[in-house]
């Protein structure tokens, strides 16, 4: 299954979104694309990946010591 980071530098999180309709927060981040709001305002984005184990190596690479791992307790 598809997964979602959602990437906040101000706040210091990544957090991991499954990419499903039980999740209030990636419905709600979609609806505003549909709208024309961009992923990204510039303190943060939304990225796709094809994981969550994919999410999850990117978070370990790239941001481990810059940002808290939380993982969505919608999407568990």
């Amino acid at each position: 299954m598809k997964a979602w980071a959602n990437i906040d530098i101000p706040l210091k999180t990544y957090t991991v979104h499954l990419d499903h309709d039980l999740c209030q927060y990636v419905t709600e981040m979609k609806q505003r694309t549909e709208l024309g709001w961009k992923k990204q305002q510039g303190s943060g984005n939304w990225n796709l990946f094809r994981s969550k184990e994919e999410a999850l190596d990117i978070y370990d690479i790239s941001y481990k010591e810059k940002l808290t791992l939380i993982e969505c307790s919608n999407c568990r």
